[in-house]
């Protein structure tokens, strides 16, 4: 009997692999991850537990417990993590495409830069461990700039900013406003299929002015706006960097297009794509 908890344990330990980032050992965070760590063991949901530090490398840990066999792969921190883990699945699956059918989950901590948890209908902290459990999954494109991937969108001021649209054609904006690339975003500003276009192959590049109604929740003060499908895209900027989803921001020049690789992501059921 004992050898058999045993090889259950282990079975269990291979399937879930949740890997915390660096700020949620703070001792603010204390209470709320032993509530995590409750609810995933109330929800049968126990795994190994990798906690990074400055020495770690986010690469290399997924690498390995993907070749270990790890069936499911949540991290827990903010739109930063989450970000960083779906780069590195995506670079990952070249390699072994194997690793497609491994999920990507995520348990948001904090409300502080924690936008993407509400888009994939998460709620925070140990409420997200019921998504994992419901194990909901949706099969995504992604957009890639140079060799960064990202989830729903890229922003970049259009201040200084000049975009080669497919090679064909060049815009550069005089008023100053905000240029998006979209590749998942609820928009209600937009026609009710805007989000899902991704699917066929398309982003969207949407440039807003002073005077343009918001095409990005995130963004309120502005309005009226263009937007265009394309499939590559350069970006120029001498002094701002672009950022994507809301975390990463990357120097410019930036080539932009749908990246090859698809990931499977846990969602809520009130995810918003």
């Amino acid at each position: 009997m004992l050898k058999n908890q045993r090889k259950n344990n282990h079975f269990i330990t291979k399937m879930y692999i949740y890997i915390y980032d660096i700020y949620v050992s703070e001792k603010k965070y204390e209470s709320t991850i032993a509530r995590i760590e409750t609810r995933i063991t109330d929800l049968g949901l126990n795994g190994k537990i990798i906690r990074l530090s400055v020495m770690s490398s986010l690469f290399e840990t997924i690498k390995n417990e993907l070749k270990k066999g790890a069936k499911t792969i949540t991290v827990v921190g903010n739109d930063s993590i989450l970000n960083q883990a779906i780069t590195v699945i995506a670079k990952l699956l070249p390699a072994n495409g194997a690793f497609k059918n491994v999920p990507l989950g995520f348990i948001p901590v904090g409300k502080k830069n924690n936008s993407l948890a509400n888009f994939l209908g998460l709620e925070l902290e140990e409420n997200a461990c019921d998504a994992l459990s419901a194990r909901r999954i949706k099969y995504i494109n992604l957009g890639i700039a140079n060799n960064n991937h990202f989830l729903t969108h890229a922003t970049i001021p259009t201040t200084g900013t000049i975009l080669e649209i497919d090679k064909t054609y060049t815009i550069e904006i005089s008023e100053p406003g905000e240029i998006g690339i979209v590749n998942l975003l609820k928009d209600e500003a937009l026609d009710n299929n805007s989000g899902a276009k991704n699917q066929k192959g398309i982003l969207e590049l949407s440039i807003k002015t002073k005077t343009a109604k918001k095409y990005l929740p995130l963004i309120k003060e502005y309005g009226e706006r263009s937007v265009f499908s394309f499939k590559n895209l350069t970006v120029i900027n001498k002094k701002l960097p672009i950022t994507l989803d809301n975390s990463l921001e990357i120097p410019s020049p930036i080539n932009i297009s749908l990246a090859e690789e698809k990931l499977n992501i846990i969602v809520g059921k009130n995810h918003q794509f």
